[in-house]
């Protein structure tokens, strides 16, 4: 089985074999066969582009050898593609161990991750909903803020879009990994700094995007998050995310839900937008939490 992963040195082939290849066929069955089901023949291989959603069909039937799924009838199989799309990363994916007595809160946590591009979190490129959403309310002249921005897809996003952005995160070797991903005459000023050192400060920013760094902090700084990125925007200002609510123990990523965000962000925010996001990558299909919030 081969799959084409994403990382910050860009598209790898990547094949699976043996005792990984089974444990993913295991979760793949409901999918063959939902598939072969829709094809009324067996199918020996899918082709899927995770971000384009769609997928072709290799079938055991020379009359048809082939059958390309439209965007439509993807979504339709999209909740049996997923759980093979994540198998698949779990197996691609191993985490590197982390640094002894580090935490989330820490550079030196994070730093090794970069380095090795081994956190699986990597898309590539910005979240697929932050892109489809941007590109119906474009943020042209807003100062926008985005914490936690790892190799900065969504600081460069939201430049191309005529924004001027501030993009931080704890570690250095992220943001010089994203300065030298960053073309030239883009507004985006990169700097290593922790979100908490904002609370207090005054409010400079129209927009805050969040992506990843909800559930990369300690679960027990989530109302900290809170305060540091209202005190970021202005009154009426804009907070645009997503928050990974895949459910699992642990982390990070730590999980979160809606109840949670509801709890802890309505003191601040209003909430015009909260539910399941759509067009999320596969391995998060289901997973992410859209909000849209303003600050009161």
């Amino acid at each position: 089985m081969r799959a084409v992963v994403v990382g910050a040195r860009g598209e790898q082939a990547r094949d699976l074999e043996g005792e990984a290849y089974a444990r993913v066929e295991a979760v793949a069955e409901p999918m063959w066969a939902a598939l072969g089901r829709h094809a009324g023949a067996p199918v020996r291989a899918v082709a899927v582009d995770a971000f384009a959603r769609h997928a072709t069909l290799s079938l055991a039937d020379p009359a048809r050898p082939g059958l390309r799924l439209t965007p439509a009838e993807f979504e339709a199989f999209v909740d049996v593609i997923a759980p093979v799309a994540r198998a698949i990363r779990a197996e691609l994916f191993v985490r590197t161990p982390d640094v002894a007595g580090a935490g989330p809160g820490e550079a030196r946590f994070w730093d090794p991750l970069f380095a090795a591009d081994a956190g699986g979190w990597e898309l590539g490129r910005a979240a697929p909903p932050l892109v489809a959403w941007f590109s119906e309310h474009v943020p042209k002249g807003m100062q926008a803020l985005v914490p936690g921005c790892g190799r900065g897809h969504e600081a460069r996003l939201l430049a191309a879009l005529e924004a001027t952005v501030t993009a931080i995160d704890l570690s250095p070797t992220a943001i010089a990994q994203a300065q030298a991903m960053t073309p030239p005459g883009l507004a985006i000023t990169f700097a290593v700094q922790d979100l908490f050192t904002r609370i207090g400060q005054r409010p400079a920013f129209d927009l805050v995007v969040e992506h990843t760094c909800f559930c990369a902090i300690d679960p027990a700084r989530r109302d900290d998050y809170v305060t540091a990125v209202a005190d970021s925007l202005r009154p009426g200002g804009m907070l645009v995310g997503l928050f990974y609510a895949h459910g699992r123990t642990g982390g990070p990523p730590f999980t979160t839900d809606r109840a949670e965000v509801e709890r802890r962000f309505a003191p601040r925010f209003a909430i015009e937008q909260l539910e399941v996001a759509q067009g999320s990558t596969l391995i998060r299909h289901r997973q992410e939490l859209f909000a849209v919030m303003r600050r009161r």
